[in-house]
């Protein structure tokens, strides 16, 4: 399994926005056959900024899901939404 954590940083004016539109793109997302979980966190003192954490069953169900309509809409929609460019990690658990 592959654990990705993807970070963003949102204007503040555009936080409600990115929220709708990132619940789009987690509620099509897990009823991919490959996601094993999927949500999406806030910082508690900083509300602008936001985390996603995706468990995924291997590479092959990632690759699946970041050709999907719906992750390509999210991609093409979060652009002027953030101040600075996503920080996006794929981890491995290790014990």
């Amino acid at each position: 399994m592959v654990t990705i954590i993807a970070t963003f940083n949102v204007k503040e004016d555009c936080v409600s926005k990115f929220e709708e539109l990132a619940k789009e793109c987690i509620a099509a997302s897990r009823k991919e056959e490959g996601n094993v979980d999927y949500h999406l966190y806030t910082g508690k003192e900083d509300k602008t900024k936001f985390f996603f954490v995706e468990v995924w069953k291997d590479d092959e169900a990632i690759n699946t899901h970041n050709a999907s309509d719906h992750f390509q809409k999210f991609v093409g929609a979060f652009g002027d939404l953030v101040s600075l460019d996503p920080v996006i990690e794929q981890t491995v658990m290790v014990d």
